[in-house]
């Protein structure tokens, strides 16, 4: 570490900063954790179903409780589910059967370059046809929606887009775009992927969500990890149509989600303050870090909408290379790493952190960049 560096009161080493997608963890929760204080506290097995919770959601996210299926974490639900539903669409049809086997290509996945990349690295892994839209800094990293609907004529298929995405933080596609998408073309299945939405408040972007009541070829992930700071307590979940979520359902046990985890994901759904908190706080580290990146020679961050932004090197010097130098000082960064042919040498991610740990995180790269 650069001891001519000090670091801010209250921060400590090794800093994970740019890699933590969740900070500051909502005031319910933890008042939630206040009802279980006793050595009694939990020795009750929880409603099997978690409907306490399971309603709550469906009151906010506009859908019926049997449309939500909740796991431990989105992780898991993106590896059981995105295979079910391409399994399940290539079955239904003798002429997708017939493409898979011949060419993977029964029914392939749609999905833009920047993306989430365990989804397309899963299904390149499976031998699945990948379709990857256009995107990068000539397109302001946004989605070319006429070549996704070209796609969709010459074939159905499943699109899975994150939206705002991971990693660029930009909306991919409106709620509006989404229904015309999945009334348009019945026969393909659309992932929308709301991991980070809550970092936009509802009244400047129209959330997906509500949109699973009445349209069945859609689903649409959440998770408790981000906005709401608890990545450590596990709980991510999907909104589907109602045989879908019965489907997967039966392919678990119960009591999935503990009590002491319903409790606090209950009381963070509940808690008016936090979303708003969390949304000021995020934008504020968000601006300054743009501004400040952007005010560096050879490098460039994309104005973002979630907790997160995307810089890339313009001068030849890779998103690794500087991660390797940061980690001398302790700091972590997240890079995209190669797959199939794809490759984001010259990018990096940074996340925001509280206060401290960004003007820190900034330092620290300012100093790299002028050795």
């Amino acid at each position: 570490m650069n001891s001519k560096i000090e670091l801010p009161p209250g921060v400590e080493l090794p800093l994970n900063l740019g890699l933590n997608d969740g900070i500051w963890c909502a005031q319910g929760a933890l008042d939630a954790m206040k009802g279980f204080d006793s050595r009694t506290s939990l020795r009750w097995y929880t409603d099997p179903d978690n409907n306490r919770l399971r309603d709550t959601i469906a009151a906010l996210d506009g859908v019926e409780r049997d449309q939500i299926f909740l796991r431990n974490g989105s992780g898991p639900i993106l590896k059981q589910v995105f295979p079910h539903i391409v399994r399940t669409e290539i079955k239904r049809s003798p002429l997708r059967m017939l493409k898979h086997l011949i060419s993977k290509n029964g029914y392939p996945i749609v999905t833009g370059r920047f993306t989430y990349s365990k989804v397309p690295r899963k299904g390149a892994e499976e031998g699945l046809t990948l379709h990857l839209l256009p995107m990068g800094p000539d397109t302001d990293f946004k989605l070319d929606l006429n070549r996704l609907e070209a796609l969709l004529k010459k074939q159905d298929s499943i699109v899975y887009l994150c939206n705002p995405n991971n990693p660029t933080g930009t909306v991919l596609i409106q709620k509006d775009e989404v229904r015309d998408f999945a009334n348009r073309f019945p026969r393909s299945m659309f992932w929308i992927d709301e991991a980070y939405v809550q970092y936009i408040d509802p009244r400047d972007h129209d959330y997906v969500s509500p949109l699973v009541r009445d349209t069945p070829n859609l689903v649409v992930s959440r998770t408790f990890s981000f906005a709401y700071g608890m990545a450590g307590v596990r709980i991510g979940y999907l909104l589907g149509p109602t045989a879908l979520v019965k489907t997967l359902n039966s392919q678990l046990t119960n009591y999935r989600i503990g009590g002491l985890q319903e409790a606090m994901a209950v009381a963070s759904l509940n808690d008016p303050e936090h979303l708003p908190f969390v949304r000021e706080n995020v934008r504020l580290e968000r601006e300054k870090t743009v501004a400040f990146i952007n005010g560096l020679d050879g490098v460039r961050a994309t104005p973002s909408l979630a907790n997160f932004v995307l810089c890339r090197f313009t001068d030849g010097r890779t998103g690794a290379w500087l991660k390797a130098r940061l980690a001398e000082r302790q700091v972590g960064i997240k890079v995209l790493d190669p797959w199939a042919h794809e490759r984001y040498d010259e990018y990096f991610r940074l996340t925001m952190g509280v206060p401290a740990e960004t003007d820190y995180l900034l330092a620290q790269i300012a100093d790299v960049l002028s050795a």
